[in-house]
């Protein structure tokens, strides 16, 4: 049975959370990156479901979270923001345990790879975290320690399900908000949280896999010339042999 990986874009719409650069929505980078991701997993065997199939549909947090019901691993797909251009680190939240559930023990570990890997993709001026909330949350307005500060994990754990943020630097810098807008970089990125996930269960690309790659040099409508191709093809030291097909 096949790994299930459940994808969140971040937000909705194509004008949600501006960045430091004219045109760069969150929303929109979100997205994106989503439809590349899902790709690169399922070129692994992943079996990939999305929260949302409508960019335009809104829905909140915690449901969200428990879109997650039945799979293996939720990646939520975010950049974050500050009141400063400064800030440029990736920061990954995993999920704590708020009842009874183990997947916080399996979100932390797949955050700890998850992390540095995008931050070198990403060539992050301030390297990465790995948390469970904001760093300047008050974890003592609550009352609480071992709780999800965030809906969307909060929903995940409800449904057991292990699941991570994933905030891809700050849009409020605009040099990382300029590295998100470029198509290229997103499917690098794409590619490297891919190959992260794949590690992590031990999955390799269907087509290393399972495909054998056949060459063929040429196709030819006398024997003879077919006989004199493959007698230079052994002479040079490769092995060869002669197949028919129908020509229509």
């Amino acid at each position: 049975m096949a790994i299930k990986i459940m994808l969140d874009a971040g937000h909705y719409g194509n004008k949600y959370n501006k960045g430091a650069v004219e045109g760069y929505y969150e929303s929109n980078m979100t997205w994106e990156l989503q439809g590349y991701l899902k790709k690169e997993l399922e070129s692994y065997g992943f079996e990939v479901g999305t929260t949302r199939a409508d960019k335009a549909k809104d829905l909140e947090v915690s449901a969200r979270g428990q879109k997650a019901k039945g799979y293996d691993l939720l990646l939520s797909l975010h950049s974050n923001a500050a009141s400063t251009a400064t800030p440029d680190y990736v920061a990954l939240f995993h999920l704590v345990n708020d009842n009874t559930t183990k997947v916080d023990d399996v979100s932390k570990a797949i955050a700890k790879k998850l992390a540095p890997i995008i931050a070198e993709t990403m060539n992050t001026k301030q390297g990465y975290q790995v948390l469970t909330r904001p760093v300047d949350y008050d974890r003592d307005r609550d009352g609480q320690i071992n709780d999800n500060y965030y809906g969307v994990l909060h929903g995940a754990d409800l449904v057991n399900t292990a699941a991570i943020i994933l905030e891809h630097s700050f849009h409020s810098n605009p040099t990382v908000c300029k590295w998100l807008m470029n198509s290229a970089n997103l499917k690098k990125l794409a590619v490297a949280e891919a190959e992260v996930i794949a590690e992590v269960y031990g999955y390799k690309k269907k087509a290393d896999a399972d495909v054998l790659y056949c060459v063929q040099v040429g196709a030819y409508g006398v024997k003879a010339n077919a006989d004199a191709m493959l007698k230079k093809l052994k002479a040079a030291g490769f092995d060869g042999f002669i197949a028919t097909k129908p020509k229509n």
